[in-house]
């Protein structure tokens, strides 16, 4: 009995104590949203002249990987070894747990075909064509 006597007072102290809230005023501070740049979104691109940048666009195309290691050394040894012998942009890149380097940037396939016959012969015989981003030569 005396629980309820507790439980009933205890509710009517609650009811009585009345809050005022009105959410018109509630004044939340803006959130910080994240930058988000798309190869799609042209806006930020334009130069001079209203002229595309065309070195900022990323488009499907294709490379030649030579190696997946999961050793950062041999794949930077690898690199230098290929920047002084090819005419081509040479790629690291992480893709966990491995390091893998990539040649080229290769809108036609048949390109990237005829780089990995050539690097076939130069003894990477595991070298084959992925599809991927990349960004076009500027010609």
């Amino acid at each position: 009995m005396k629980i309820i006597l507790f439980l009933v007072s205890t509710f009517s102290i609650a009811q009585d104590k009345k809050i005022d809230f009105d959410p018109n005023q509630l004044i939340d501070p803006e959130p910080k949203w994240p930058i988000i740049s798309s190869p799609l979104n042209t806006e930020n691109l334009l130069i001079n002249n209203n002229e595309l940048d065309s070195t900022q666009i990323i488009i499907e195309g294709f490379r030649v990987q030579l190696l997946a290691t999961k050793e950062a050394s041999k794949a930077e040894q690898l690199q230098k070894k290929l920047l002084d012998n090819l005419n081509q942009n040479i790629y690291i890149v992480y893709e966990a747990p491995n390091y893998k380097v990539r040649i080229g940037d290769f809108i036609d396939r048949r390109k990237a075909e005829n780089l990995r016959k050539e690097m076939i012969k130069e003894g990477y015989t595991s070298a084959w064509i992925i599809r991927t981003r990349i960004k076009p030569k500027v010609e």
